[in-house]
């Protein structure tokens, strides 16, 4: 079918999650402990595919008995996971707690990133942070934050058989036989593909979101030039003031050897190298053209 959309897509990854048995199953198998039931925070962002204006589109956000989680498809391994996994773990704990609330009222998080690459370069299908203590790793900070990020690069190496068969059908979109998780989320991805005009949707807000990319790209290029254009301008500019100062000295020692001056003009050429240090092109340009401004300024630096 063309344009068909793979669970590596990470529209199509949060419509899957959508389906509440599905996501249970995703969650139990990946954190290892009961979810029960679910309640969606941003099912309608999931369902109605568009660019979004916040800096962080959640693929799903929801409820559990377990505590809040967050789940991400990754579709590029972007620079510093950690700043990014911290970046989202402060929009989701920022709305848990009511004003005046008491600190242990703060629920368990957990944010699971699905990677159809290896993030941390380890080889490890499953990379799982907690806060512990350097000096002594047995001691934990207890946040009750919980970040994982799958590695589908490295099924093979998965603890268990779902595991495994989760990471192979994240990587291949191959379906284990028997595996009754990954053949619901297979059933799922495929109803969804022929919901066209969800596909359309999907495909128009991708292109959108391009669109925003290569016009920030184009912006960034933008401005590079036009900030390389005004330090190449202010470096002449400053050059071109260097050498007036250098000639204005030259002539000015002139002049003070003609006149039995030699002592103002190595004030000048100090003021000058003073002004200089202090980027102070103007100033210096008006001590040579001004003796009274050239002698105020011997007495601010003392020459």
């Amino acid at each position: 079918m063309a344009g068909r959309l793979p669970i590596s897509d990470n529209f199509m990854f949060g419509r899957v999650l959508c389906n509440e048995e599905v996501c249970r199953g995703f969650l139990e198998r990946v954190l290892g402990i009961e979810v029960g039931d679910i309640a969606y925070l941003n099912r309608e962002q999931v369902l109605q595919p568009a660019v979004d204006a916040r800096g962080v589109r959640l693929d799903v956000y929801a409820e559990t008995d377990a505590g809040v989680v967050d789940v991400e498809m990754q579709a590029n391994p972007h620079a510093a996971p950690g700043r990014r996994l911290r970046y989202y773990q402060a929009g989701i704990d920022s709305g848990l707690m009511d004003q005046g609330a008491a600190w242990r009222e703060l629920r368990d998080s957990y944010i699971i990133f699905a990677c159809d690459f290896d993030w941390f370069g380890a080889g490890l299908p499953v990379y799982t942070f907690e806060s512990l203590c350097r000096e002594d790793p047995t001691l934990s900070a207890a946040t009750g934050a919980v970040w994982k990020i799958l590695n589908a690069r490295a099924a093979a190496c998965a603890p268990t058989e779902g595991m495994r068969n989760l990471l192979e059908y994240i990587r291949k979109g191959a379906v284990a036989p028997g595996d009754r998780l990954v053949t619901a989320m297979d059933a799922e991805v495929s109803t969804a593909n022929k919901d066209r005009k969800w596909v359309g949707s999907v495909m128009t807000a991708r292109d959108l979101m391009e669109e925003v990319r290569l016009d920030a790209q184009e912006q960034g290029l933008a401005e590079g030039r036009a900030e390389g254009i005004a330090q190449g301008m202010a470096q002449g500019m400053a050059q071109g003031m260097a050498q007036g100062m250098a000639q204005g000295m030259a002539q000015g020692m002139a002049q003070g050897r003609e006149e039995g001056r030699a002592e103002f003009a190595a004030r000048m050429a100090a003021l000058a190298g003073r002004l200089a240090e202090e980027d102070r092109a103007e100033d210096a340009l008006a001590a040579m053209a001004d003796p009274a401004v050239a002698e105020s300024l011997f007495q601010v630096y003392g020459l």
